[in-house]
């Protein structure tokens, strides 16, 4: 579009009453629409987006990295060197003639040329095969550990969403708790101005209202930390509004727990890359060990040498050599150093081991509490429902009392609560229930 078409367009749209202001307002609204996150998208975006998942796959690159240079040490090294020297000044050699005199001959040329191939092939060390399989399974290794920040960052995206959930859950607890105290309030003061209703109860119902705007405010104030807080997580911008999709589940069928047991330890990323390091170690174990036996290596040598007074010197300036050979090498004593590293890595397998095993029983453990704690909120889950049903109940009939004259304001307080209190707990117990059931798919390596 041309310069001269945006400006029509712009006076066509000033001609129609919208005002440049509010044009950019529009604008800038309509770039910042509001974003409806489901729970998927939000795991989604944290293990795409998130921090520790881009470390995990830098370290995985570096990784690769190492493990290439650890195999190129099986593969020919070749290397050509290229040499010129000035000489200003000639080296001389001082010769004694049959009559007693000395005669000075010089030695080179001005220009000294050289250009070099050479060519090193190792033909037997033991230790290659096992330091090749050792970077292999360095390398696989860091995938994993890829895998476990996913997870990780999953499990850490599903609790933070389930938390501004629970928050909004909270501040509709609270504002039907204000609209109760409200609508209390105007009550009383229609019983006051007609006789029926003290001070005292029209203070009371005042009171009541101003305690829980408040806690309402405190209630939306942490849904909006915890909505930064899922923000950043995902690797959101905070100031970009959204708008959660998703609603806390209720509680579905349980897997068997000795099911779960056995699904973590297969499928756990971290208890692979663990295994994964212990048998890195036993093949750096196997490296040491093998550098005490003894090495072949192919060694080639192309020269091209050349000397003369000139700058560029000619053809007949030059002369080649070419030379080819073995080289055998055994280590006869190193002061025990080898021993030393041997021992050093034979450790190094030990701990890994250990941490395995470790690690291991940490997996049950943790299924095991994610799996007692889905039970727990579940059974939570139902004896807060019900008991939500009865505190609606019991405030109906306390307001009935209270509009007939049967009961004071105190009782009326107490039941509206007490409902506040059960709906509370209904929504902590369906957040507890949620966390429980990610703490327990975290914990069989699922993300």
């Amino acid at each position: 579009m041309t310069k001269r078409a945006l400006i029509a367009a712009f006076a066509l749209l000033v001609a129609a009453g919208v005002p440049p202001d509010d044009l950019r307002a529009q604008s800038g609204a309509a770039s910042e629409q509001t974003i409806r996150l489901s729970l998927a998208e939000a795991v989604g975006r944290a293990v795409d987006l998130n921090e520790n998942v881009l470390i995990a796959r830098a370290e995985q690159a570096r990784t690769a990295g190492l493990a290439r240079e650890v195999r190129s040490a099986s593969l020919p090294d070749i290397r050509a060197d290229i040499n010129y020297n000035r000489n200003i000044q000639n080296a001389v050699l001082f010769l004694e003639t049959g009559d007693g005199d000395v005669q000075q001959i010089r030695l080179g040329q001005e220009n000294q040329y050289s250009f070099a191939i050479t060519l090193s092939q190792p033909l037997l060390d033991l230790s290659l095969g096992p330091a090749r399989t050792a970077a292999t399974l360095s390398d696989q290794a860091t995938e994993t550990q890829v895998e476990t920040a996913r997870v990780s960052v999953a499990l850490a995206a599903r609790l933070a969403y389930y938390e501004a959930l629970l928050d909004k859950e909270l501040v509709v607890v609270q504002e039907k708790a204000l609209e109760q105290a409200q609508a209390r309030l105007r009550e009383v003061e229609a019983f006051y101005r007609v006789g029926t209703a003290s001070d005292f109860d029209l203070l009371t119902a005042q009171v009541e209202v101003d305690n829980i705007r408040p806690l309402l405010i405190e209630a939306r104030n942490q849904l909006e930390l915890n909505s930064n807080r899922l923000k950043r997580t995902i690797g959101m911008r905070l100031d970009r509004p959204v708008e959660l999709s998703d609603q806390l589940a209720r509680p579905s069928e349980l897997p068997p727990l000795e099911e779960a047991i056995n699904r973590a330890l297969r499928n756990r990323p971290d208890i692979q890359s663990q295994s994964l390091v212990v048998g890195l170690q036993t093949q750096n174990l196997k490296v040491e060990k093998a550098s005490g036996y003894p090495t072949l290596d192919l060694i080639a040598n192309l020269t091209r040498q050349g000397a003369s007074s000139t700058l560029f010197p000619g053809g007949q300036d030059f002369a080649q050599s070419a030379s080819a050979g073995l080289q055998f090498s055994l280590p006869i004593f190193d002061g025990r150093a080898r021993s030393g590293r041997v021992q050093q890595a034979r450790a190094s397998v030990d701990r890994e081991t250990y941490r395995l095993e470790q690690l291991t029983e940490n997996a049950r453990l943790d299924v095991q509490q994610s799996h007692q704690a889905l039970v727990a909120s579940g059974e939570q889950i139902e004896a807060s429902e019900s008991n939500i049903e009865r505190a609606e109940r019991a405030l109906e009939i306390a307001q009935t009392r209270f509009r007939n004259g049967l009961s004071t304001q105190v009782e009326l307080n107490d039941a509206e609560l007490a409902v506040t209190q059960a709906r509370t707990n209904f929504a902590q117990a369906l957040f507890n229930y949620n966390a429980a059931r990610a703490q327990l798919m975290a914990a069989t390596g699922e993300r």
